[in-house]
């Protein structure tokens, strides 16, 4: 089991070597995260792990497609759309199947902006990552990870009852969200 704090450093370190790494298309060396985090090597690596990134021969590798581990109890989440369109600047293209509708769900957006959303009223199904605290000045910001796009809220319900700590947000409304948390990352002294 890991620790609160454990689990925030993670999810700190691990928005760093996205952002390193240009999520994932350029590994470095875990001891340069570890360098930019101030932290061991050793604790980078642990945190790391934690987090589901790979170390190969000393490299931090990110797998772009990761998916959550099916396991019980898993810290192992898969990669956001919205955190790495934050981290790289790039535009972001998601072509994805509502779970509920079979509807076809496409969403084009920056760090800045939604570019489009096809439906219009489509919706992002976002996972809240237990015990982490992240704080933007005086506010408490929830730490969500995108989990899959619907059509619309009301097509979201079924999984918001399996759910119950899920959210479910507008696209814009979840990259506001997004830039929040980001903001909320980087403003943790050692980063």
């Amino acid at each position: 089991m890991t620790t609160r704090t454990d689990r925030t450093a993670a999810v700190r370190i691990a928005w760093t070597a996205t952002k390193l790494t240009r999520a994932g298309r350029h590994p470095i060396a875990i001891g340069r995260l570890a360098a930019t985090v101030g932290m061991a090597p050793d604790e980078a690596h642990r945190l790391m792990d934690l987090m589901g990134f790979v170390i190969r021969d000393g490299l931090v590798v990110m797998d772009r497609g990761s998916r959550p581990a099916e396991r019980a109890g898993s810290d192992r989440y898969r990669v956001d759309l919205f955190l790495l369109a934050v981290a790289t600047g790039e535009p972001v293209h998601a072509d994805s199947v509502c779970p509920a509708t079979g509807a076809r769900v496409r969403v084009h957006f920056t760090r800045e902006r939604v570019l489009s959303v096809d439906p219009p009223h489509a919706v992002v199904a976002a996972s809240r990552l237990p015990g982490i605290d992240l704080a933007l000045g005086q506010d408490y910001v929830e730490a969500l990870v995108c989990t899959q796009f619907f059509a619309s809220k009301e097509a979201a319900s079924g999984w918001l009852l399996e759910n119950i700590d899920g959210r479910v947000l507008s696209v814009r409304d979840y990259l506001t969200h997004t830039r929040r948390m980001v903001a909320a990352l980087e403003s943790w002294p050692s980063l």
